[in-house]
């Protein structure tokens, strides 16, 4: 591109390009201010160079103020008039280095928090529509990734970086009316008068959008407008100038993928936010707290206070029999073992068809006993606990009531007769099968 790219020499001397990131400027500016500072350089150049460089810092590392100054460089006064016949430089991506007919000049945004901090940078430059469209992506990306965290700036800035690159990024008015106006003489010189008309309708838009107060600053701008507004109709055809594909606004392929993106993100929190809601309001029945006895006393009816006195326990083996024994009645043992710091049993042997009760029994707990019971079939139910209130409350209200669900059959084969071992221990592969049952039952 023809003219002057660095009109006060800022990207000069901080050593950048002029397609630099605000990340890359100010590592710069921090190195060489600290070169030419004057109380570690005593040379007599070195106060006026560090003054400069501030200067320079202080332009470049603002976006507005480096997009205003870079606006310098796409000065026009050796093209304004296409009938010259001279070649025009073009203006190429800062990127890819290709000439296109809708370059754009543009201010991409990112954030980064962390807790009560937020940063904000960007990259601009001018940019191509695919360049810019992955540079917006890159920045969006690394927003929605790391620009949330902060308070209470972070998500603020998060969403205006995220919608400006959607949108295609801010584009300055002034800076983009002349390129795009270089651009529509570059394919004048080139004699593609459509494909220049249409780049200056653009350049028109662009002029539109101009501050007044830039305009003022710039009187090379009417001038320009009047070069572009001649330019959209020649001599030859006087038809309107054609118009391009608006390969950045709204309809860009950047914009529908940002948008799909965007739409993806809310759809994700919404849909989370929904099931917090559902899970907040499901019925609570399984969950429920019940409130202690004495907060419940006037909706629930209370058992009687149990006063009674405990009694000492019985000796372990102690009968009391409900069967008469004679001499033709063929007995079988039963032996009962309990272990050290388990309840005291009260156990009871039922006739497995009729249920009529046949003997019951005490077993202390880590002690045993063997019985001997008629050969039959037999239903073992017991009582367990620590306090013993007599037969007829047996351990108080926190009685435990439980049957063995397999029957006990004790057989006589000849003179051989088979008994049974029962261990109320909790053991690894035991094999009595149990199940609670009501006092009733018992």
């Amino acid at each position: 591109m023809a003219g002057n790219q660095d009109p006060c020499g800022y990207y000069s001397v901080l050593g950048v390009k002029k397609s630099a990131t605000s990340a890359e400027i100010k590592k710069a500016f921090k190195a060489k201010a600290q070169q030419l500072h004057p109380d570690k350089n005593r040379a007599p150049e070195a106060t006026r160079q560090f003054q400069f460089v501030n200067e320079a810092y202080r332009v470049l590392g603002d976006a507005e103020a480096r997009a205003e100054y870079d606006a310098q460089s796409y000065k026009t006064e050796d093209a304004t008039s296409p009938s010259t016949g001279r070649a025009v430089e073009a203006i190429a991506c800062s990127i890819c280095h290709k000439i296109s007919a809708q370059p754009r000049y543009v201010i991409y945004r990112h954030v980064f928090s962390v807790i009560f901090v937020t940063w904000r940078g960007g990259h601009q430059g001018i940019f191509c529509s695919k360049c810019g469209a992955k540079q917006a992506y890159k920045d969006s990306l690394r927003t929605w990734l790391l620009g949330w965290w902060g308070i209470p700036w972070g998500p603020i800035y998060s969403g205006q970086a995220i919608f400006s690159n959607m949108f295609g990024g801010k584009q300055p008015a002034l800076n983009n009316f002349r390129i795009l106006s270089w651009q529509a003489f570059y394919f004048a010189s080139l004699n593609r008068r459509d494909l220049a008309r249409a780049v200056a309708r653009d350049a028109l838009a662009f002029s539109e959008k101009i501050a007044p107060h830039e305009k003022d600053r710039d009187p090379e701008t009417a001038r320009i407008v009047a070069a572009m507004k001649a330019l959209t109709t020649s001599s030859n055809d006087l038809s309107p100038a054609p118009v391009l594909k608006n390969l950045w606004g709204v309809g860009s392929t950047a914009f529908k993928v940002q948008s799909a993106a965007m739409a993806l993100v809310v759809l994700v929190l919404a849909s989370l936010a929904l099931v917090s809601i559902s899970r907040s309001q499901a019925p609570k029945t399984a969950y429920k707290h019940v409130p202690p006895v004495e907060h419940a006393a006037a909706s629930v009816p209370q058992a009687p206070e149990f006063s009674e006195p405990a009694v000492p326990l019985p000796a372990t083996g102690k009968i009391r029999k409900l069967w008469r024994v004679d001499s033709r009645t063929v007995l079988a043992p039963l032996e009962v073992v309990t272990a050290v710091g388990s309840p005291n049993y009260y156990l009871k042997l039922v006739d497995w068809n009729t249920h009529s009760p046949l003997l019951v029994f005490f077993v202390r707990s880590g002690e045993k006993t063997t019985i001997e019971v008629p050969v039959g079939n037999y239903e073992l139910r017991y009582a367990a606990g620590e306090r013993w209130y007599g037969e007829e409350y047996l351990f108080g209200p926190g009685t435990a009531h439980r049957k063995a669900e397999d029957a006990f059959q004790f057989r006589a084969d000849g003179e051989r007769v088979s008994g049974f071992t029962v261990e109320l221990i909790k053991q690894s592969g035991g094999n009595l099968k149990e199940t609670d049952i009501e006092p009733s039952e018992f």
